[in-house]
């Protein structure tokens, strides 16, 4: 957009936000301190064209804007820290700690399953927020993507070949061979554990 058409736009969010309302186009026109309607309505028209708004065709107060997209950052679903399990590849939800992760660009939380990662205190049910990146260091924790399944687990590179270690000794490494499909998706980052019940992701 251009900066015109960007103030179009965000006066006609501030005016809904502020009265629960469209403007009408004599309402944008002195908003913006335009002396000619004309000039309002060949403007609505470009925007609704380039579909930054939207128009009901001969009724009053219908141009409406789209609201800013959402802030949070994306949960998509599931990583078992166990076994390795098929990834969901849908967003379920978003939290809403986008301004904290200021270079989280890309990234997402998938939500723990199992217990395998407990000695790094990484438990059922909490959110890891994943920077993807397509190589990880030797001794990282990552989510990674192995014949087509999903797993988290601390990558590790030895003479004997590389392994996803498991943190928990009930738990068995898990080999990765020349002949597997692997892919590392991204590096773990941090946690977040919701202690208080209640909270739904998927409605924020």
């Amino acid at each position: 957009m251009t900066e015109k058409q960007k103030r179009f736009v965000d006066f006609i969010l501030r005016f809904r936000e502020d009265n629960g309302y469209s403007p009408s186009i004599r309402e944008i026109a002195a908003g913006l301190g335009l002396a000619s309607t004309s000039t309002v309505k060949s403007m609505l028209d470009k925007l609704t064209a380039k579909g930054e708004l939207s128009m009901i065709s001969g009724k009053a107060r219908s141009v409406t804007a789209p609201e800013p997209a959402c802030s949070g950052v994306p949960v998509i679903g599931h990583i078992r820290a166990g076994s390795p399990v098929m990834a969901e590849e849908n967003i379920e939800g978003y939290i809403p700690v986008r301004e904290f992760l200021k270079n989280s660009s890309g990234g997402f939380f998938l939500v723990v399953d199992g217990y395998s990662m407990k000695d790094k205190g990484i438990l059922p049910g909490d959110f890891v927020f994943i920077q993807p990146q397509k190589t990880i260091s030797n001794g990282q924790i990552g989510a990674f993507r192995i014949n087509g399944e999903v797993t988290l687990k601390t990558f590790r590179r030895t003479d004997d070949g590389v392994f996803l270690m498991p943190a928990n000794e009930e738990f068995r490494p898990i080999p990765v061979l020349e002949s597997d499909e692997f892919e590392v998706i991204g590096r773990y980052v941090m946690l977040l554990r919701l202690v208080e019940k209640g909270y739904d992701f998927r409605l924020a």
